[in-house]
């Protein structure tokens, strides 16, 4: 069996035993990982205690913070040249239940993104956006299905957060890494887009278990920054959308902006339009890029 490689991207990991947690999950587990630890540049002791306490991480400190999606292409691109059958991306505010890989993997069937149920830090109860967002709105998966005792495997759903994600190495041979566009959130609905048009399944296995130490978002304040701007971003670049398609998101989010509908502060006049000038400013970098998501190869890495 090839290696399984377990990435946890770091920034100032120390708070709350965040990364303590993480690592002793993983000590724990029933299936064997080795973890990859990539830190972008912490301050708070981070990189002076992981390799000191977990010999075992495979270490890859960098000079300046890469954001989430390079972060996770440094460890990739590590596990790629040494064998990787598997890559499991998760959080620093992330923990494993003990036997959460050993079930992913009996619901793998070497095509498919693999996801656990995303619990709160204390696991009494669901990841709030995961509930929110990963259950399908014709209501084939529902909270009572996935703590039944005649659950299923695994069910297929739609998009999940990247905070767990296990992934065949295939898929990554097929679609690649994350887009470096996105600097720290929406990364991982990019991805989902390539995914989905790439026709990979996301499945649920519900016995397998994950806790996600977080109220709403990891970090608030970085997530509500910006907001409208990563949105208009992410519909412009995804491979799925036609430009009419570009145009009907790209006026649904104008509407939201002047309704006060999205969680980035109140609408400033002009400010959708000096985004909207900038991405079509950026257009040949959008269309070369929509281009290059479209064809099967390791994107990215």
């Amino acid at each position: 069996m090839k290696n399984i490689y377990t990435i946890i991207v770091t920034y100032n990991a120390m708070r709350r035993g965040w990364i303590d947690r993480c690592l002793s999950s993983l000590r724990e587990s029933t299936i064997p990982t080795i973890p990859i630890v990539v830190d972008n540049c912490s301050t708070d002791g981070t990189r002076e205690y992981v390799p000191q306490h977990y010999p075992e991480v495979v270490w890859l400190p960098q000079d300046k913070n890469m954001g989430f999606g390079q972060g996770n292409n440094v460890g990739i691109r590590y596990a790629m040249t040494h064998d990787a059958g598997h890559i499991l991306l998760l959080n620093q505010d992330a923990a494993l239940h003990a036997e959460a890989i050993e079930h992913m993997l009996k619901a793998d069937d070497g095509m498919s993104l693999l996801s656990p149920l995303h619990l709160n830090g204390t696991g009494t109860a669901f990841d709030y956006n995961f509930r929110k967002d990963s259950f399908p709105s014709d209501g084939n998966i529902t909270e009572d299905i996935l703590v039944r005792d005649d659950m299923q495997t695994a069910y297929e759903t739609g998009e999940i957060c990247a905070a767990c994600w296990l992934l065949p190495i295939g898929i990554i041979e097929k679609i690649g890494g994350f887009n470096p566009v996105f600097f720290q959130y929406c990364e991982d609905n990019n991805y989902y887009d390539r995914l989905f048009y790439h026709g990979i399944r996301t499945l649920l296995v519900p016995r397998a278990k994950m806790y996600h130490d977080r109220e709403c978002h990891g970090d608030t304040q970085a997530y509500n920054n910006q907001r409208l701007r990563r949105l208009l971003t992410l519909a412009a670049y995804d491979i799925n959308n036609s430009t009419a398609g570009c145009i009907k998101m790209f006026c649904g989010l104008l509407i939201s902006c002047y309704r006060n509908d999205l969680p980035h502060g109140k609408y400033i006049p002009g400010k959708f339009t000096c985004e909207t000038i900038r991405l079509m400013a950026d257009i040949r970098n959008i269309r070369a890029s929509r281009k290059k998501e479209r064809t099967i190869n390791p994107n990215w890495l």
